[in-house]
């Protein structure tokens, strides 16, 4: 950890945007990332999402707060559109968009090699076995000094490419950007992180309302 604080200063000091340039710099930023996630039990955040789809030239933002549990719990539940939820409850990933369509969830079974809409899992569990990653130097957000880095994945995992600005004082995520096989863009900005939070593994029970269908992809 020092030493990556180090790394930091010398950045900053010596080297500006660009000087923390490099694969083995980027990888250095996201393993210590990954091993700050590895030492807690869970994690909460307010999280602005937006979805970005060239095809049809338009962008939507949704808001609501985020919970993960490790090593494969995980919960949206949005306030904007209010309703939908996201959950993977460590068997099934339960996906409701009842602003689009109340009458269906959509449930898939929980893929342990991918994290999905689980961010954390999918970029911060063993990171270098997925992603090649290149450090685009230090970016300003909401007052907090980021390090932002490019991830490459190393085989097939449903996206392009994919960002994340790491802040260097906590070694935590403050924000995502995803580009899916599809095009479609998400960028996912964190904000109120309440860490190792006492939820249980209730909260991330998915329960199905009273006449929605279920319609499962196994």
């Amino acid at each position: 950890m020092t030493s990556l604080r180090f790394l930091f200063a010398t950045t900053v000091l010596f080297g500006g945007a660009g000087g923390l340039a490099g694969q083995d710099s980027g990888m250095a930023v996201l393993e210590a990332a990954s091993e700050r996630y590895a030492a807690l039990g869970g994690l909460c955040a307010d999280f602005v999402q937006v979805l970005d789809n060239p095809i049809l030239g338009d962008a939507k933002t949704t808001r609501g707060r985020l919970c993960q549990e490790t090593p494969n719990l995980f919960r949206m539940d949005f306030s904007d559109p209010e309703g939908d939820e996201v959950v993977a409850d460590g068997e099934w990933f339960w996906v409701y968009y009842r602003s689009l369509d109340e009458s269906q969830v959509l449930r898939f079974p929980l893929d342990d090699s991918r994290g999905g809409m689980d961010f954390f899992r999918e970029f911060l569990s063993e990171p270098a076995s997925k992603y090649s990653v290149a450090a685009e130097g230090v970016e300003q957000m909401a007052g907090t000094t980021t390090h932002r880095l490019a991830l490459t994945p190393l085989s097939p995992r449903g996206l392009v490419s994919a960002r994340i600005w790491v802040d260097p004082s906590t070694d935590l995520i403050r924000r995502i950007e995803v580009t899916e096989d599809n095009g479609l863009t998400r960028t996912v900005t964190l904000s109120n992180l309440a860490l190792d939070p006492s939820k249980g593994a209730a909260h991330f029970t998915f329960t199905v309302p009273p006449g929605v269908d279920v319609v499962s992809n196994e």
